[in-house]
């Protein structure tokens, strides 16, 4: 009976240790926001557009959130036309907000299908977007997968722009 006492506590401490250290510090965690800042063209490589786009990441949170890396698209009328990765570190503050540079690639076949679309499908005051980002943690971190959607509005940016 001692033994199988034993052998018991021993299977259920790491189990226990395990789901403690899991769960701590994830109770309070506010998903960061990521909101598209710049995007500046760069050279072009073969047939595909690059430009360097700026990403605003917000903290939330109270403590430091740690990004050893990270994947970022955007999509119009569902079609992926940009996207792009970084392994460049980057910490952010408690918080705090920093802005992260990286390069993405606009395919050429994605880019012709959407202009062919706008063609034959003109919008009428806006063009739906999706950005999607994949922040991934230091250490034990995880990754946070962040998705943004709205509307690109035409006739107010010409307004502004006049």
């Amino acid at each position: 009976m001692r033994k199988a006492s034993a052998s018991l506590i021993y299977l259920l401490l790491p189990l226990l240790l395990v789901t403690g250290c899991s769960t701590m510090g994830l109770d309070d965690f506010d998903e960061p926001e990521v909101e598209l800042v710049g995007l500046e063209p760069l050279p072009s490589q073969g047939m595909e557009a690059r430009f360097l786009v700026r990403l605003r990441i917000v903290n939330p949170n109270s403590t430091a959130l740690d990004i050893d890396g990270m994947a970022y698209e955007v999509y119009l009328r569902d079609s992926r036309i940009l996207s792009g990765v970084s392994n460049q570190p980057l910490a952010i503050p408690a918080f705090s907000e920093e802005t992260a540079e990286l390069e993405v690639a606009a395919g050429m076949l994605a880019s012709l299908s959407l202009l062919r679309d706008f063609m034959t499908n003109p919008p009428d005051a806006g063009i739906p977007y999706t950005l999607k980002a994949k922040l991934s943690r230091g250490g034990m971190g995880g990754t946070i997968r962040v998705s943004r959607e709205g509307v690109i509005d035409l006739g107010q940016k010409a307004r502004t722009e006049t």
